[in-house]
């Protein structure tokens, strides 16, 4: 039987298997109030801080957005002099750190629900009379689901 034959009335259990996608507008009007978009967030961000195993933040996430993607971490200090960093994480596995970075180094970290990131520098030996900077960048390329209001 046919929903569309107009002698007889269409129960539910006539209507097909498989669940239709809803169209967002029909004649004009739009029935979608709300609709989840993916969204990037791309930023590079100098790191310039003394090497004193201190933990310093990067990134932190306030939202309930799940931020999920690539972040590479650079540490452009001289290999003979420079100090090394680690790379705090907290995200939805956990907190841990997830790297050391040597200077002269790049190093990519896969994040899945990323709330926090924090690098410490860590002071090569031997150490200075005067404390070291470690310096470098942070390059977040993560996405996340938000909810767009459809006009």
């Amino acid at each position: 039987m046919s929903c569309f034959n107009e002698d007889k009335h269409c129960g539910c259990g006539e209507h097909h298997e498989e669940k239709e996608m809803c169209p967002t507008r029909v004649k004009g009007f739009n029935l979608c109030k709300k609709r989840t978009e993916l969204r990037c967030f791309k930023q590079c961000q100098p790191i310039s801080q003394p090497c004193d195993e201190l933990f310093y933040n990067y990134f932190t996430s306030r939202t309930n957005f799940e931020f999920s993607g690539l972040v590479v971490i650079t540490n452009s200090g001289n290999p003979t002099s420079g100090c090394s960093m680690q790379v705090r994480v907290i995200d939805r596995a956990g907190t841990a750190v997830v790297a050391t970075v040597s200077a002269g180094a790049s190093v990519p970290i896969f994040v899945e629900g990323l709330i926090s990131l924090d690098i410490a520098c860590i002071p090569n030996d031997p150490e200075l009379p005067i404390p070291a900077t470690c310096s470098g960048e942070v390059l977040f390329d993560l996405e996340y689901c938000a909810t767009k209001v459809c006009l």
